[in-house]
């Protein structure tokens, strides 16, 4: 297997991060709706909001590390362990391309 040059990750991670930007908006928009005036149905939109508020919050974690990523690869430092400074696998670069320890520090 053929480890992408950091260029590839990066694109990929700067297309990856519009996906979620979008998808963050979107979400703040839906759960600043104020809902429909029938009860029954705001009861269930609320489940749903309680769904996308979760989702927002995962989708703001996956924004934050990939930030990190990118301002990893901007100065020198992809692929190194924050946790020990030694290398991370390739495999887990390829697995998780924001990640910044090895499989021992994780």
């Amino acid at each position: 297997l053929v480890m992408i040059s950091q260029n590839e990750v990066k694109a990929q991670l700067e297309v990856r991060l519009n996906e979620l930007q979008q998808r963050a908006a979107d979400i703040e928009a839906r759960l600043s709706n104020p809902g429909s005036p029938d009860w029954e149905e705001n009861a269930t939109e609320s489940e749903d909001d309680e769904v996308l508020s979760g989702v927002g919050i995962a989708t703001k974690h996956e924004i934050q590390e990939i930030k990190l990523a990118l301002n990893r690869i901007d100065t020198g430092h992809y692929g190194t362990c924050s946790a020990c400074g030694g290398t991370i696998a390739k495999a887990r670069l390829e697995a998780l391309p924001y990640a910044t320890t090895c499989v021992k520090c994780a």
